[in-house]
C-alpha cells in the first residue's frame, strides 16, 4: 500500500470507530429521555406533519 493509502486508511478508521465509542459513551451518560412533556409536545390544536400534502394534478 502507499503512504497516502495508508493515512486514509487511518483517517477513515479513526471518524468510524471514534464515532461509535462517542456514542457509546453518550448513551452511556444519558441513556434515555428524562422527562418528556406533558400531552406530547405539539401545541394544543396545532397539527404539525413532517410529510408534504399529495397534490393530483
Amino acid at each position: 500500500m502507499t503512504p497516502i493509502a495508508i493515512v486514509f486508511l487511518v483517517l477513515a478508521l479513526a471518524i468510524i470507530w471514534g464515532g461509535l465509542i462517542a456514542s457509546t459513551v453518550f448513551l452511556s451518560r444519558r441513556p434515555e429521555v428524562e422527562a418528556y412533556p406533558p400531552d406530547g409536545d405539539d401545541p394544543a390544536g396545532e397539527e404539525v406533519y413532517d410529510i408534504p400534502p399529495i397534490r393530483d394534478t
